[in-house]
C-alpha cells in the first residue's frame, strides 16, 4: 500500500513543556487508522500540526509528509492552503455559538467552496442533507439548510460540524477526524458512524486517522496507541465495541 502520510521524528512543544516527542508513524491508501491514548497525552496536537493548526507559541520539528504536497512543516502559505484544501478535517470542537445568524448552508457551502470553489444554494444544501442524514421518524429534518447553528444543541451542532466536512469532500484522499462523537446521543452517534464507513467503503484508496475514546465503529482497520515513550502499534486487532448495538456485515448500524 502507498503511503499518504508519514510522520517521522515528530515533537512538538509549547515553552518549556514537551506535548509529543519523537512520534514516527505512516498512514497508508485504504487505512483506517484510530490514534488513541490517555487524554493530555498530545493526539490532537498531532492532528493540528499535520494541518499546521494552532502554531503560534509552539515549536514543531520532524517531518510531516503528504505524498502529493512534500513535508507540510516547510510549505509556503499558498501551498499550505492548497494542502489544507485537498483534506477532509473535522476539528474536535464545535464553533457556532456566538455565530448568530450564520445559517447551516452558510457552514455547508463554504466548507464546499473552499475543496471545489463553488459555492452551494440552499437546495443543494438541502439535498446533501437528505442525501447523508436519515430523517426522523415523522419525516421531518433534524435540521435544514435556513436553520441557525448557534441555537443548536451541542449534538446537533457536532452532526452538522462532521456532515459540513465528510458532504463535500468525499473523495479526499485523506480525512482526519477529532473526536467525532462529542456531545452525540444515541441515534445521531450510530447516524456519524455510518456516514464516516459510508465514504470509507465508497472510497478504498482514502487514508483515514481519526481520534476516538467511543470503541463503536466497525471499519476501522488499525490502531496506534500514543504513550508517553511514543507510539505502538497495537498487536491486537481493534475491537468494536456493542455498546450502540450491532452493526452489519458491511458495518452499518440499522
Amino acid at each position: 500500500m502507498e503511503k499518504i502520510l508519514s510522520i517521522k521524528d515528530l515533537s512538538i512543544a509549547v515553552k518549556n513543556r514537551v506535548l509529543v516527542q519523537n512520534i514516527s508513524f505512516d498512514v497508508c491508501e485504504g487505512e483506517v487508522v484510530l490514534l488513541s491514548g490517555q487524554n493530555g497525552i498530545g493526539k490532537s496536537s498531532i492532528l493540528k500540526s499535520i494541518l499546521r493548526l494552532e502554531t503560534e507559541g509552539k515549536h514543531i520539528s520532524g517531518e510531516i509528509v503528504d505524498r502529493c504536497a512534500g513535508d507540510i512543516l516547510s510549505l509556503g502559505n499558498e501551498a499550505l492552503q492548497t494542502f489544507r484544501s485537498r483534506i477532509a478535517y473535522v476539528q474536535q470542537k464545535d464553533e457556532y455559538a456566538e455565530m448568530g445568524s450564520i445559517q447551516v448552508r452558510d457552514i455547508i457551502s463554504e466548507s464546499g467552496e473552499i475543496h471545489s470553489g463553488r459555492s452551494l444554494s440552499y437546495a443543494e444544501v438541502n439535498d446533501l442533507i437528505d442525501e447523508w442524514i436519515p430523517r426522523r421518524s415523522d419525516n421531518s429534518r433534524i435540521f435544514d439548510a435556513k436553520a441557525k447553528p448557534a441555537k443548536f444543541s451541542g449534538g446537533e451542532q457536532r452532526l452538522l460540524s462532521v456532515l459540513a466536512v465528510i458532504a463535500t469532500r468525499p473523495q479526499a484522499d485523506l480525512m482526519i477526524i477529532d473526536e467525532p462523537l462529542n456531545n452525540l446521543d444515541f441515534a445521531n452517534a450510530r447516524n456519524i458512524s455510518n456516514l464516516i464507513n459510508r465514504v470509507v467503503r465508497e472510497n478504498p484508496r482514502m487514508a483515514l486517522l481519526m481520534i476516538s475514546h467511543c470503541r463503536i465503529f466497525p471499519f476501522i482497520t488499525r490502531e496506534i496507541k500514543l504513550t508517553s515513550d511514543g507510539v505502538v502499534d497495537m498487536d491486537k486487532p481493534y475491537t468494536c465495541h456493542s455498546c450502540f448495538g450491532e452493526p452489519d456485515d458491511r458495518g452499518f448500524y440499522l
